[in-house]
């Protein structure tokens, strides 16, 4: 299952994601991993919670973001929830250009138990998100 955190530049996504995550380290029973694109929230995410910053893979485009997310999730068996905030951000694309990203993470979490949680930076969602769980932050 995905769910999709939306909203502007600076409402607010990536702190709620993080405040998230803290909050289900306590309630979840397996792993938490949070995929970024930078070293900046170390300090703010719980210990236990696996940061990976994806830049420093080389990660660069939806291809490989996506197999990145994929493989941890096929070597990883006890991971119940995978945050992932700004993709837009490692692919360089706005969130409207990325359906192939979208519908491949999408296809892999109906495949999976893992809760996949993703940030996106627009106002309006595409339609090709429309089935997606969806929560704005204003």
């Amino acid at each position: 299952m995905i769910r999709i955190v939306y909203g502007a530049k600076g409402s607010g996504k990536t702190a709620k994601l993080i405040n998230e995550a803290n909050e289900m380290v306590e309630k979840s029973a397996g792993s938490i991993v949070f995929l970024t694109y930078t070293d900046r929230y170390k300090f703010d995410l719980s210990y236990k919670i696996r940061l990976i910053n994806v830049e420093n893979f080389g990660i660069g485009t939806e291809e490989e973001l996506a197999g990145f997310i994929k493989g941890i999730l096929a070597s990883n068996a006890d991971i119940d929830m995978l945050y992932v905030d700004g993709a837009h951000r490692v692919t360089g694309k706005k969130v409207e250009d990325m359906q192939f990203f979208y519908d491949d993470i999408a296809k892999a979490g109906k495949n999976s138990a893992v809760e996949i949680i993703l940030s996106a930076s627009t106002d309006v969602l595409p339609a090709f998100l429309k089935d997606a769980e969806c929560e704005k932050v204003i």
